[in-house]
């Protein structure tokens, strides 16, 4: 069973989706906990580590969306609920959300979501179960050292997909966006869908001049045109392109900070 932490302000919301996921799913959740506020849900978040988030985009104070800045790397899925649409693309474009809830919550919305988590969960244990085969095998160990040696001598990552090998040359990488278990790479002439976690395609480049300014977003500097400190953005750019293509990355406080320090 798995563990959740509804985050909302307002008792008769939190009271009522734990009351559909019982009807909807009994005995899928050990714990449900709740917390009426982005504070409140930290602090719970950081003691119960759970497996799912439910999180209320308008709270008092600070919108949902801050939670994000206290982490570093988000462990946990994330499902919004709201009563304004207006915020829907933000969640599911900016924030990368595993879904919504539109409030009131349906029974088939939730049904649907939740289908999706465990689908989720599924892909995440069988990508361990397939990494984790005979790490000592002599086939194992040639491809690790030719990965090493086109990183370390060539520049160039080597990421295997079910009917081609893609070389992608580090230099040329504008920035990795994470996106539910992938990570999408945009390169100055071409994008690519990996299907490894943003920390492990980090940990593979291994360059300073690519920074982690959100959770989301592994950004190379070298193509970075400004930074928005009043509204949180770094702008980037492909050099083979217009200006009209400039590409808005959010940046977290930490995020912001990193790239204040790395410039002064």
């Amino acid at each position: 069973m798995y563990k959740a932490i509804i985050i909302d302000d307002e008792y008769h919301a939190q009271e009522g989706l734990k009351k559909l996921i019982a009807h909807t799913a009994p005995n899928f959740f050990s714990n449900i906990l709740v917390a009426d506020s982005v504070n409140h849900g930290v602090e719970l978040i950081r003691e119960f580590k759970p497996d799912l988030v439910f999180l209320d985009i308008h709270l008092p104070n600070e919108y949902g969306f801050k939670l994000f800045d206290y982490f570093d790397e988000i462990n946990f899925e994330i499902i919004f609920t709201t009563a304004h649409s207006n915020y829907v693309l933000e969640a599911v474009n900016q924030w990368g959300c595993l879904g919504y809830l539109m409030k009131p919550i349906s029974i088939s919305d939730l049904e649907f979501v939740l289908d999706r988590f465990k689908n989720v969960l599924n892909q995440k244990k069988s990508k361990e179960n397939s990494d984790s085969l005979n790490p000592n095998s002599e086939e194992f160990e040639v491809v690790n050292e030719i990965k090493t040696t086109l990183n370390q001598e060539n520049g160039i990552l080597l990421f295997s997909s079910v009917n081609e090998l893609n070389f992608i040359k580090i230099d040329e990488i504008i920035y990795c966006k994470a996106s539910d278990n992938y990570c999408e790479i945009y390169t100055i002439s071409k994008s690519f869908t990996i299907s490894k976690p943003l920390k492990e395609i980090e940990k593979s480049i291994n360059r300073n001049v690519f920074v982690r300014v959100h959770r989301s977003y592994l950004v190379n500097l070298d193509y970075a045109v400004r930074l928005d400190k009043r509204n949180n953005i770094l702008i980037v750019q492909n050099p083979k392109l217009d200006t009209a293509s400039e590409i808005l990355v959010p940046v977290t406080a930490s995020g912001l900070k990193i790239l204040v320090n790395a410039i002064s």
